[in-house]
C-alpha cells in the first residue's frame, strides 16, 4: 500500500521536534537503508541519547517514514523533505 506523499512528509515531520544531532542521524539513517533497518538504527540512536519509550517509538517511526519516502518517491523528493524538516518554523 502506497501512502500520499503528503501523509509521509507529516509522518516523518516528528524529526523536526528533535535535537540537530539526532535528526541529523536520523538522515543519514534513511538516506542509507531499507524503511524496517531505518526504524532498528534509529531506536538505538534515540536510546543513546537518553529518550525512553514513546519518544524513542515517535522517532524510529519518523525515520521509518522519511525512509518510505526515499524508497517511493526517490532522492529528489527525500531531499525535499529533509529540507523542510530543519527548517526554522514560523511564529504566531
Amino acid at each position: 500500500m502506497n501512502r500520499p506523499l503528503a501523509e509521509l512528509k507529516l509522518r516523518a515531520g516528528v524529526l523536526a521536534q528533535v535535537e540537530n544531532a539526532l535528526r541529523e542521524e536520523c538522515v543519514a539513517i534513511a538516506r542509507e537503508k531499507s524503511p524496517s533497518s531505518a526504524f532498528d538504527l534509529a531506536s538505538i540512536a534515540a536510546r543513546q541519547r537518553g529518550m525512553a519509550g514513546m519518544q524513542v517509538i515517535g522517532v524510529a517511526k519518523a525515520t521509518r517514514w522519511l525512509a518510505v519516502i526515499r524508497r517511493d518517491h526517490g532522492e529528489n523528493i527525500f531531499n525535499e523533505a529533509v529540507r523542510t524538516l530543519s527548517a526554522p518554523t514560523p511564529t504566531a
